[in-house]
């Protein structure tokens, strides 16, 4: 493993996530996590751009690949390693986002939280307009509710990744 490489595991082990890539919703779930995990200020050196399901990096699947074989062979470079305490503090107060215990709907709830933060990062809609989200996520092929938005950018805002419906400023 590489030092990116690295880090991702440490990141999603810090979360609570498993390294899993076996279901769809497993590589879901890591990309829209590593997605978040990069909003919130802890930077994996992965670039997102808009792709079926929200933001998407494929040179993080390519190293999730590559991390996920060299754990099938027993092997995990990462024992021993640290992520630096600011980043490590970060992804602690991020943990509960990631509680949910059903895989699929902790995919489906990273895909709408991960794609509403990748919107309001990339400015293409400001403030917390629920119905013009809705309108721009259905262009995109997602039909989320507006009180599934709402309850993004609810949980969002707690976990200080956006005030509501405004990115913070040092993160988005």
């Amino acid at each position: 493993m590489d030092r990116q490489q690295i880090g991702l595991k440490l990141a999603l082990d810090t979360l609570g996530l498993p390294f899993s890539l076996a279901t769809f919703d497993d590589r879901l779930i890591l990309q829209k996590a590593a997605s978040i995990i990069q909003t919130a200020g802890v930077e994996l050196g992965y670039h997102f751009h808009w792709y079926l399901r929200g933001p998407y990096s494929s040179s993080l699947t390519r190293d999730a690949f590559a991390v996920a074989a060299e754990l099938g062979e027993g092997r995990d470079e990462s024992n021993g390693c640290r992520l630096d305490e600011t980043s490590q503090q970060r992804l602690q107060r991020l943990r509960g986002l990631f509680d949910e215990q059903d895989r699929h709907s902790l995919a489906s709830k990273l895909e709408l939280l991960g794609s509403v933060l990748y919107l309001l990062r990339h400015r293409q809609i400001a403030g917390s307009d629920v119905a013009e989200l809705r309108r721009i996520l259905f262009a995109y092929g997602k039909d989320f509710s507006e009180a599934e938005i709402n309850a993004g950018l609810e949980e969002l805002n707690e976990y200080g990744l956006c005030e509501i419906g405004q990115p913070r400023e040092a993160n988005c």
